[in-house]
């Protein structure tokens, strides 16, 4: 089973003149990172740590910037010893640095969890815009609240580009104000953002998909995932599932957590298809529940249905019995590894199923049988003379 949700957002087009933590390639850093990574155990202070210095040929007083700058700029390494990121940083060199210059972003705005987004990122020169392209002044805020949060983003287009809204101490005493923003109106354009869980999943997946415009060769499709700060937890998306469905059961019907599905009555079941692949979708307008905000679309896809109880499922087995490809006239032999067969199919595999009267009986009484079964379960010895041994396919 798999919980997707749709809903619809205006992409912002924003350029922004002002000092960016933005993806860069570091060298100095990614070659003290190795060093350490392959020669000195992860350490970078102390011995092991001169020992780099001395290698790189490092006055002492520039060996300790850029010690402080890994650490508190970049947590490439704490207390002298390599961090993640630092083990990172030693493949690809790949830090956020500040980058100076005017920037163009794209940015979705939408319910907790998601919030604000920049789904791109580039800077003027990079796509050559030129610097009449003045839009009008943007006064919603989302940049100022873009700094608040201070949160990292990771470009739809790329997963290399990332970039982060913490401009340094010297820009922020100088300027004395926010920065001025232009919104672009006219490259403004829908996207669609997208949620999917399944019960095998921690937590939801999220992503995007629309054109963005204002690029360097016009309009752009993109699509990709994204992260989210504090996504919904398991147990909550268990939750919003079963409220769902609470308001789209029939009858008798009820939802098993436990199991992940519908325990169900055939009657209820209108779909042959569903009778015969035992899971159905369920398509709902729209859900609005916290933490997972509104959306105005939604499915279940690939409910499993199950068997409510031991009549349903002798049911569900005749159903089935009587849509096999199959010729009806059958030994009573036949009749029995047909029905051991279907018991075994995941909606009735729980329920012991056997040719007992019982389901004889619910053979001869199905809507699907045809006209004159009962006659095809009370002569089975007449029937096996006459047919002999058919192979069940």
């Amino acid at each position: 089973m798999k919980l997707k949700l749709t809903t619809d957002c205006s992409i912002h087009v924003l350029d922004v003149s002002m000092p960016i933590l933005r993806t860069t390639v570091r060298n100095d850093l990614r070659l003290i990172a190795k060093i350490a990574s392959d020669e000195q155990k992860g350490k970078v202070s102390g011995r092991e740590g001169e020992a780099i210095r001395e290698m790189l040929g490092m006055k002492s007083n520039t060996w300790r910037r850029i010690l402080e700058e890994g650490e508190r700029a970049h947590g490439l390494w704490q207390d002298g010893q390599l961090t993640e990121k630092g083990r990172r940083c030693s493949d690809d060199g790949m830090v956020l640095d500040h980058e100076d210059g005017p920037h163009r972003l794209w940015v979705i705005e939408a319910q907790q969890p998601i919030g604000l987004k920049i789904i791109h990122i580039e800077a003027w020169s990079d796509i050559e815009i030129s610097s009449n392209s003045i839009g009008e002044t943007h006064r919603d805020g989302l940049v100022q609240n873009l700094r608040k949060e201070g949160a990292v983003h990771e470009s739809i287009l790329d997963s290399t580009n990332r970039c982060r809204f913490r401009p340094p101490s010297w820009w922020v005493r100088w300027m004395k104000r926010d920065p001025a923003v232009q919104e672009h109106a006219e490259l403004s354009t829908q996207g669609r953002i997208s949620c999917s869980w399944g019960p095998g999943d921690k937590a939801p997946k999220f992503s995007f998909s629309g054109p963005l415009k204002g690029m360097r060769r016009g309009a752009v499709s993109a699509e990709g995932a994204f992260e989210v700060a504090r996504p919904p937890a398991k147990n909550q998306m268990r939750g919003l599932v079963s409220d769902v469905l609470s308001n789209h059961l029939e009858g008798s019907q009820t939802w098993d957590e436990k199991s992940n599905c519908i325990r169900t009555d055939i009657s209820f079941l209108n779909d042959e298809q569903a009778i015969q692949e035992m899971k159905k979708d369920l398509v709902f307008r729209s859900v609005e529940q916290q933490p997972i905000g509104y959306w105005e679309r939604g499915a279940l896809e690939g409910i499993q249905l199950r068997a409510r109880t031991p009549e349903t499922a002798r049911e569900w087995a005749s159903a089935l019995y009587w849509n096999q490809n199959n010729p009806i006239h059958r030994t009573e032999k036949q009749v029995a590894a047909l029905i051991q067969a279907l018991s075994k199919k995941s909606a009735l595999k729980e329920f012991s199923l056997g040719f007992d009267n019982e389901m004889r009986q619910s053979l001869i009484d199905s809507l699907e049988a045809p006209d004159g079964a009962k006659w095809f379960f009370h002569a089975p010895e007449d029937l096996s003379q006459a047919i002999g041994a058919e192979v069940i396919q």
